[in-house]
């Protein structure tokens, strides 16, 4: 498909967010969104792009969503400091029309894991069971993940004002906190929701948990801002999309880090070797593996999404 063959593109009205906590930007990235602002405009794509700086990632977020409901916009493209696209990303995500669409991009380590995942057993409330998608996962059109990385994603404004389903609704919580919370009294509740946190209450939107004082975007006690956003708007019913056929190279450490990256550490399973001797002063440690465990952090364990 090209961009001779979209149509929805001609409606929306995209806010572009870009959180840059640290004021900013490569110049390759620099170059790539201005080429994707070109591209854009040529189209005809209605956009308007933020970025927010001095801001930690999750507070940024959440000031962008607002943004994007107060103004009246069809969707937000978030689009990190560290991320190059093709230009075509965007309109082809529009046209895909899904509540949340992930472009897959590989971590900025070693050994750039791609940072979409999906539950083993098919329970998303089970996030030890997750898996990152592996480069034998590409090239199978779009597919419904569990989460992913904000690094290129794109979200409906319509989702952050819909409404879950409730405690009954089938999906929105496991069936041992949904057993145990049968038990509570109201007193009860609110003793929980002032000393350990909220009772996740579904039949909220977004916007309405937002004016409450939960954020959009939240950072969990374990994982990241993005995967918790997942995991949350899964709760409520919507859908997480991923299209394998496009990938957001990242700007890391590599110093960009591209899709041949992943499939020579996939190739070569370099986290797998032990440190190598170089002479009898010099040890160089290969990297680890570093998937994500959004189980919790543990000490023998390693944990990624940095």
């Amino acid at each position: 498909m090209g961009i001779e063959s979209y149509e929805r593109y001609k409606t929306a009205h995209v806010l572009v967010g870009t959180p840059n906590y640290t004021n900013l930007l490569s110049s390759e990235v620099h170059a790539n969104h201005m080429e994707c602002a070109v591209a854009w405009t040529k189209w005809g794509l209605k956009f308007n792009w933020t970025l927010v700086g001095r801001s930690f990632v999750h507070f940024a977020r959440t000031q962008i969503c607002q943004a994007a409901v107060a103004g009246g916009f069809t969707h937000v493209l978030w689009l990190d400091d560290d991320a190059i696209v093709n230009p075509e990303v965007l309109p082809r995500f529009i046209e895909h029309d899904k509540d949340i669409m992930i472009a897959p991009y590989p971590m900025r380590k070693p050994a750039f894991e791609i940072g979409v995942l999906t539950s083993t057993n098919g329970d998303f409330h089970d996030h030890a069971s997750y898996r990152n998608m592996t480069t034998a996962d590409l090239g199978k059109g779009i597919v419904q993940v569990d989460g992913g990385g904000t690094h290129c994603m794109l979200v409906k404004v319509e989702t952050f004002t819909k409404k879950g389903g409730g405690e009954d609704h089938p999906i929105s919580m496991p069936p041992q906190l949904k057993a145990l919370l049968g038990t509570l009294t109201d007193e009860q509740r609110d003793v929980i929701d002032h000393y350990l946190g909220d009772i996740p209450n579904e039949s909220l939107s977004l916007q309405e948990e937002d004016s409450l004082g939960k954020p959009y975007f939240m950072m969990p006690k374990q994982g990241t801002e993005d995967m918790y956003f997942c995991y949350r708007a899964k709760r409520k019913g919507l859908e997480v999309w991923c299209d394998t056929d496009v990938f957001a190279d990242h700007m890391g450490f590599a110093p960009r880090v591209t899709l041949a990256f992943r499939q020579h550490f996939e190739k070569t399973e370099l986290a797998g070797q032990v440190p190598t001797p170089v002479d009898d002063n010099v040890i160089i440690l290969q990297p680890p593996g570093i998937g994500r465990n959004h189980a919790g952090i543990k000490k023998d364990e390693e944990v990624n999404l940095v």
